[in-house]
């Protein structure tokens, strides 16, 4: 048994994204080397830190949604381009 996994282990919602990210890798790392303990930690820190990158992708698309679409051309200008004498005056 390891040091560390006597030690209280740090809240996910006390820790920085980078420090759940470490947290998560390390955990993660003792697992895959055979320690049974560190699956559950390991696995409550990942579940966290895609919590928190879902959050984040979706207040951006939000955001962007909210802006508002750019205006559409209409189909039939990809197969008739304005000239360049349409191009000038408008």
């Amino acid at each position: 048994m390891s040091p560390s996994m006597t030690q209280q282990l740090p809240h996910p919602d006390d820790l920085s994204n980078e420090e759940l990210a470490a947290q998560a890798q390390a955990w993660r790392r003792l697992a895959l080397r055979g320690d049974r303990g560190a699956r559950a930690p390991a696995h409550a820190y990942e579940t966290a830190l895609r919590e928190r990158v879902r959050a984040t992708m979706a207040a951006e698309l939000i955001a962007n949604a909210t802006a508002g679409p750019a205006p559409k051309r209409p189909w039939w200008r990809r197969l008739w381009p304005l000239s360049t004498e349409q191009r000038i005056s408008s």
